[in-house]
């Protein structure tokens, strides 16, 4: 209820009613300088760029992020949130809409090609993204860096402080200067509203300046004390879908094909700076929350687009894959005792990044139907609240190349289709590191059948066109269909 409501309870007997109302969705606690907290709350979402669930200290002491494991510490937690998407442009689709790249016409990353030689060009006509449900509530909006959604249009007019940044492929825009927009935007924000100020950064996207337009160099002092994980060294290729390996042997990424191990850890001390850097950045915006004694008003939310490989089974940055690297990040989300936060903790429930729409939304008081994804506030509140039995993640397309795959990921394993070529299947419990293909395995058949049959139904409940789509090789030329999977009894088809 806005601010401005409670002139019309100033009555002689209506007055001592109002104040009890009003202290009642004040924060506790609040100083004299925070009594002009909104009774709804402000909404800071951040968003890193290619950051895998692990890459904070919090979860790997070999990354520098005292900020973020600060954060963390004051914050719920979600272990296995997932994305829509390993790819950037269908991934943030799904962030700002809440629905399923199938679905906004984004299926890969724009600018790229589709198999019938269509380009991916943007959003399709009335879809709506985050702004336009928040400043019809009255919330002052701000969106500041990565688009990467085709373009702007009238999308720009859902947001009252609009800094895109919408270069194909990524931002021109530095982190430093995201920043300084941001900061503009707390200090200009309406006393009287509250606002949602979605903010995207670029790091550590930066991992491309390290080896993709230049042969990658050793770096001593990054690849100094870093180690390589246990899948670089024991991955079988042959056991894998033929797709991993032609993505290393094509473009720029063939340079780390029979790199010395110098390069790898260097690739791997580079990445740890970008998510340092990236760091740097949310302390800055955190340390202004509080300057500007908004903590106890704001609800904050962390989390990243997809995540980068950071030379697990010997790949680098992402590709046609549904490795635990690529399709899972952090997310941590910080909600004042004001608003139902629960003590900082863990949830180990699956999450998708189609949630994080209806979450932000329900918390502003705002449901909105025909979304795809489920509201975490139950979760964050500390109400009884259903849990996934799976979670869904889709990829089309890189340049060129068609390689349409769906994975369905459950709490023990994960399955993923591939259109053309070997399946994969994963006993997460057993292989974590996602070494042992049981897709190979006829043994394997029952589990493999089940997770086939809820992704088939997962398809036809959500109208999405997995078997209608085409697959090419890298060079955009098609293919012929074919698949390969002991376990579910097919070899060619």
């Amino acid at each position: 209820m806005p601010a401005s409501r409670f002139h019309s309870l100033y009555s002689p007997w209506l007055f001592p009613l109002a104040c009890i109302c009003l202290l009642a969705f004040l924060p506790a606690g609040c100083s004299e300088g925070e009594h002009n907290t909104p009774l709804r709350p402000n909404i800071l979402f951040i968003l890193s760029d290619q950051q895998h669930y692990q890459a904070w200290g919090g979860e790997d002491a070999s990354f520098k992020t005292p900020s973020l494991d600060r954060l963390a510490r004051e914050s719920r937690r979600f272990s296995h949130a997932f994305v829509t998407a390993p790819q950037c442009s269908p991934s943030r689709a799904s962030i700002y809409t809440g629905l399923y790249p199938h679905k906004t016409g984004i299926p890969g990353n724009t600018g790229s090609t589709l198999a019938d030689g269509s380009r991916i060009t943007g959003l399709k006509r009335g879809i709506r993204t985050a702004g336009s449900y928040f400043r019809k509530a009255g919330y002052f909006t701000g969106y500041i860096g990565k688009w990467h959604l085709g373009p702007v249009g009238d999308h720009g007019q859902d947001y009252d402080f609009a800094a895109f940044d919408t270069i194909r492929g990524g931002d021109a825009t530095t982190d430093e200067e995201k920043t300084r927009k941001a900061l503009e935007f707390l200090a200009q924000r309406p006393n009287n509203r509250p606002f949602a100020l979605f903010l995207n950064y670029r790091e550590p996207h930066n991992i491309y300046d390290y080896g993709w337009k230049h042969p990658p160099e050793p770096l001593p002092e990054l690849a100094a004390g870093m180690s390589l994980p246990d899948s670089y060294y024991r991955e079988d290729p042959s056991t894998k879908p033929r797709a991993q390996t032609q993505y290393m042997e094509t473009g720029p990424v063939q340079r780390f094909l029979h790199a010395d191990e110098i390069i790898w850890k260097s690739y791997r001390g580079y990445y740890r700076q970008r998510v340092a850097h990236f760091d740097q950045q949310l302390n800055r915006i955190l340390a202004a929350l509080k300057e500007h004694k908004l903590n106890e008003s704001t609800i904050v939310l962390v989390t990243s687009d997809h995540g980068d490989m950071d030379a697990r089974h010997r790949l680098v940055y992402k590709g046609p894959f549904m490795y635990e690297q690529l399709v899972r990040v952090p997310l941590i989300v910080r909600v004042p005792q004001a608003f139902g936060g629960q003590p900082a903790g863990i949830d180990h429930d699956l999450t998708v990044n189609v949630d994080l729409l209806p979450t932000m939304l329900e918390f502003a008081g705002l449901r909105v139907n025909g979304l795809d994804g489920s509201s975490l506030v139950p979760r964050l509140t500390g109400k009884a609240h259903d849990t996934a039995d799976f979670v869904i993640s889709q990829y089309q397309n890189k340049q060129k190349w068609n390689h349409p795959m769906r994975m369905i990921r459950t709490p023990g394993f994960k399955y993923v289709d591939h259109l053309e070529g070997m399946d994969e299947l994963y006993d997460l419990r057993n292989d974590p590191e996602e070494l042992v293909n049981l897709a190979l395995d006829a043994s394997s058949a029952d589990i493999m059948h089940r997770l086939g049959d809820h992704l088939e139904q997962w398809l036809k409940q959500h109208q999405d066109p997995f078997h209608q789509l085409s697959a090419t090789d890298p060079e955009g030329r098609p293919v012929a269909p074919r698949k390969v999977s002991q376990a579910r009894g097919y070899r060619d088809r």
